[in-house]
């Protein structure tokens, strides 16, 4: 890797897997709670990412190169911390909807830090239609961390 595109490229193959690895990830939370307005922003945020898998794959289009996934180390361990606190822990279904939207903060302030940088390297490459693009998904998870914050405080007063 020598230059900032070869930069930009890789990160939009991880960020391309974490969005893939997300929408599984968020079926399965979405599953496992018994919060509604948890199970429901999951099913909507589910939509959400495959959208954004989309929009992605139109960046993959304007920088020429054909969509393709690099491992995203970042939300494979988000996602795993969740399965595992799920299956060693036995959470009761108050205490696991709580650290359901925890686990979905931290998704998205990593998907939001993401994004930035990604905004900001399009922006430093000159690929102002990409960084467009990116700016629309950075928007979105922006978004969702606020509603996702406002679900997580709700839960919570649930255990005090």
């Amino acid at each position: 890797m020598e230059t900032a595109k070869d930069l930009f490229e890789h990160e939009l193959r991880d960020l391309y897997d974490a969005e893939h690895k997300l929408v599984l990830a968020l079926e399965s939370m979405a599953s496992k709670c018994s919060d509604q307005q948890l199970v429901d922003g999951f099913k909507t945020h589910k939509k959400m990412t495959e959208q954004q898998i989309a929009r992605l794959e139109k960046v993959f289009e304007l920088v020429d190169r054909k969509p393709r996934r690099e491992p995203c180390a970042g939300i494979t361990g988000l996602t795993e911390e969740f399965s595992k606190f799920v299956s060693d822990e036995s959470p009761s279904p108050e205490v696991l909807d709580v650290f359901a939207a925890s686990a979905a903060k931290k998704v998205e302030q990593y998907e939001i830090q993401a994004y930035s940088s990604m905004v900001d390297l399009a922006t430093k490459l000159g690929l102002s239609e990409a960084a467009d693009l990116l700016k629309a998904t950075l928007s979105e998870e922006e978004k969702t961390y606020s509603e996702v914050s406002a679900a997580a405080e709700k839960v919570g007063k649930a255990l005090s």
